[in-house]
């Protein structure tokens, strides 16, 4: 017999998730995140960069990025769903990555929030061809120090 543990470890390796990225201006993301999306649709991309040129469009230099982990199964190509594929901004960016765009429903996204820790390190996805040409920052990496702040502070 499994103990709830060992099935909650098994359920999650079932469901596959996609990391996407909304790009707001600095003086909205507090608002977001306490009380939700107020638009009619919220658009998102799984490419950082694509994200924060969003975030831009309203003249505000300095953006925000929001980011959820939407269930792969609920991703759709065409509607109705709570995550609509759009048809713009499909590419392969310079580490062979394929990345998209999508809209979502508002109510759904505020759900799906991520709430990760603010000092998360992700090492980015590299596949094999393109691992050579990564830079010396995004080799692969068995652990991560992460150096403490007082540490070598007076030497």
């Amino acid at each position: 017999m499994k103990t709830f543990n060992e099935f909650i470890e098994e359920a999650k390796q079932q469901v596959k998730f996609t990391r996407y990225y909304h790009g707001t201006p600095e003086s909205s993301e507090r608002k977001i995140r306490k009380s939700g999306f107020n638009t009619s649709e919220v658009y998102a991309s799984t490419n950082k960069e694509i994200a924060r040129s969003f975030g831009q469009r309203h003249g505000e230099k300095k953006t925000k990025i929001i980011s959820f982990r939407v269930p792969t199964k609920d991703i759709k190509k065409n509607p109705p769903g709570k995550v609509v594929k759009t048809s713009g901004q499909q590419a392969v960016d310079d580490w062979g990555r394929k990345y998209h765009t999508s809209v979502m429903d508002p109510d759904y996204a505020k759900k799906h929030i991520s709430k990760e820790p603010s000092g998360m390190v992700y090492a980015p996805k590299i596949p094999k061809k393109y691992r050579d040409k990564a830079p010396q920052k995004f080799k692969l990496r068995t652990k991560i120090h992460i150096k403490n702040k007082t540490e070598n502070k007076f030497s």
